[in-house]
């Protein structure tokens, strides 16, 4: 049965891994924003969380298994009405001291006129 990898064996090889922990793995920078959260039909509750263009990660972590679907809303200035979207937990990390986690979540049905919202808020509170 022919090798299905190309490129060689890369198991002796984990500068890729080693780079990706130790580089920024963000898409874009992140802004601090009021960001409620809803898990089901339980009422929104309000976190403190740092918006980027493919999610948002919550420096506490939220009471909810990997891969658990929750509703986010959030307020952006340019924006007449709140942002709404579904999002979905990937990550509970350590940040800071390792008895202190976070979580990051993902949007995944954010629609093009809120993603360009977000980037455009982004874009003005870079730095």
């Amino acid at each position: 049965m022919p090798d299905r990898r190309k490129g060689g064996d890369r198991r002796g090889d984990n500068s890729r891994g080693v780079e990706r922990r130790m580089g920024d793995r963000r898409d874009s920078h992140r802004v601090p924003v009021e960001i409620e959260v809803r898990e089901g039909n339980k009422p929104f509750e309000a976190h403190a969380g740092n918006l980027s263009i493919g999610g948002v990660f919550f420096r506490k972590p939220l009471a909810l298994p990997i891969g658990a679907v929750v509703q986010l809303r959030f307020e952006l200035p340019s924006q007449q009405a709140p942002i709404e979207t579904r999002a979905e937990l990937v990550e509970i990390t350590a940040v800071g001291k390792p008895s202190e986690k976070g979580t990051r979540v993902r949007f995944i049905d954010l629609d093009l006129k809120s993603e360009m919202s977000i980037a455009r808020y982004l874009d003005e509170h870079d730095g």
